[in-house]
């Protein structure tokens, strides 16, 4: 299990939210928005799935296609 992780937008350090998921759950949760109180910097924040990662795991990131006009 790995604990869930975002940035806090106010401090930009990195915080748990307090859940903790297998990353092959963690691949198929719905986008939907949740509350944390943040423990860098004591107020609420909402996040999604899209801006979280999992921590002590390799963090995806998106693959950029080419374009129309770059493609071969």
């Amino acid at each position: 299990m790995s604990s869930v992780m975002i940035k806090c937008p106010n401090t930009g350090r990195p915080v748990s939210t307090g859940i903790e998921v297998e990353p092959s759950v963690f691949r198929v949760l719905p986008k939907t928005t949740g509350r944390m109180r943040c423990m860098a910097c004591g107020q609420e924040h909402a996040w999604s799935i899209g801006s979280a990662w999992l921590a002590n795991e390799p963090r995806l990131l998106p693959v950029e296609l080419p374009t129309g006009s770059e493609a071969a």
